[in-house]
């Protein structure tokens, strides 16, 4: 290495505090010292690497998600009712029915507005005490006097509700 090199490669290194490796740092009793040498060579040369690649600094990264359907996610959980009775559950998907413009509706977008309505529904804790639904669909079908529900015949999964006193 040229004398050149050899002296921009130890103001980079007094640049960077990397004082293990610098030999003018070698043996400079205490840190104010040290640091005195580095404000010295960047005000006579300048605080931008010559040699060197400048080192890139550790920065976490945002673990929050930028995508929009991740960003569509917290809108939901931002604006869910998070305490909620099964009345409410129960009156949310009444309106939600009646808002339509078909007397059927499909079951997935009444249960896609329960969802996102309500904070983390489970219908577990729904119904009459002692009652643990797997399901919103067993829920609602416990209903009859309020809901109907069929399914397509040739295709199994598709379910369609309306409201009973239509």
């Amino acid at each position: 290495m040229c004398d050149g090199c050899y002296a921009k490669l130890e103001r980079d290194l007094i640049r960077m505090r990397d004082w293990e490796y610098s030999s003018e740092a070698f043996g400079v009793p205490d840190e104010q010292q040290l640091e005195a040498l580095r404000d010295r060579v960047i005000r006579e040369y300048g605080a931008a690497y010559e040699l060197l690649e400048q080192p890139h600094e550790y920065k976490p990264k945002n673990k929050r998600s930028k995508s929009r359907a991740t960003q569509r996610k917290r809108e939901i959980a931002a604006q869910a009712i998070r305490e909620y009775s099964t009345e409410d559950v129960l009156q949310s998907a009444y309106d939600f029915i009646q808002a339509q413009t078909e007397p059927w509706v499909n079951f997935s977008r009444v249960s896609q507005h329960l969802y996102e309505r309500f904070y983390h529904l489970k219908p577990k804790r729904l119904g009459a005490p002692g009652k643990k639904y797997k399901s919103l669909l067993k829920f609602i079908a416990d209903y009859p006097d309020r809901f109907q529900l069929r399914s397509e015949p040739d295709q199994r999964g598709v379910y369609w509700i309306r409201l009973s006193d239509d």
